[in-house]
């Protein structure tokens, strides 16, 4: 089960899977996402079908995994990629709706699904779980973003934990740090005159990633998927990429 398998690094997560013979379970928050990356994974000779989810609401998610049980089976890897980035802005101006939203898609929804799958892994003896934790940048140049900088790094924590938790069980828990921005933002930023912005927060991130490279989603895809094949457990990797952009 690859969740926010519906664009960038998890749609390249879910073809790596399925061209390594993987049946991919492609969760999305919309059903149109979930499908591109479904018909991209069948074109190339893999098997997936599509779910749509919507994370904000941890009680659907046990109804997502019994879906997807009825169609491939029990999961024995999970791949956690859906997130949000919102909310964005000085941490006195957040509205607490909005921040709890972020925190039950991009952490609390990660650890129920661990939740659901785990009892599973554990009666076959061999389980994978692996999640990807986005951060532009660093988490102290991106002024602005502490929701989702927090959330990062809560995730983090929780992969450590959880993989000393389930030692000996053949299950393991990783995580994969993207420190790096993805092509369309990149295109985005080529335009912008930092000059001209009036918002200093956003003025500060623009040049604060001026200099910073594109992740290359079908090598950090690759890299990945050759790890899970391992044992090992608890490890923060970092994400494969282009190199600096200047």
């Amino acid at each position: 089960m690859v969740t926010g398998g519906g664009s960038a690094i998890g749609r390249a997560i879910a073809g790596q899977l399925g061209a390594a013979g993987v049946a991919v379970a492609v969760v999305a928050l919309s059903s149109a996402r979930a499908e591109a990356t479904v018909e991209a994974v069948r074109a190339a000779g893999g098997e997936a079908a599509g779910f749509a989810a919507d994370f904000h609401d941890p009680g659907s998610i046990p109804d997502l995994v019994h879906a997807v049980e009825q169609v491939f089976g029990e999961v024995d890897i999970l791949v956690n990629n859906a997130a949000t980035v919102t909310p964005l802005g000085p941490v006195a101006d957040l509205d607490s709706a909005a921040v709890l939203r972020a925190l039950t898609i991009n952490v609390a929804s990660v650890v129920t699904l661990a939740g659901m799958v785990i009892p599973a892994m554990s009666r076959h003896g061999w389980g994978r779980i692996a999640n990807v934790c986005g951060v532009i940048g660093n988490l102290a140049s991106w002024a602005g973003g502490n929701v989702y900088a927090a959330c990062a790094a809560a995730l983090e924590a929780h992969t450590v934990n959880l993989a000393a938790e389930l030692t000996g069980t053949g299950i393991t828990v990783n995580a994969l740090r993207v420190h790096r921005m993805g092509t369309s933002l990149r295109t985005w930023l080529a335009g912008v005159d930092p000059a001209a912005i009036d918002d200093p927060l956003i003025r500060r991130f623009v040049v604060s990633q001026t200099d910073v490279g594109i992740v290359d989603f079908d090598g950090s895809a690759a890299d990945l998927l050759g790890r899970l094949a391992t044992t090992e457990t608890g490890r923060i990797w970092n994400a494969v990429h282009r190199g600096p952009v200047g």
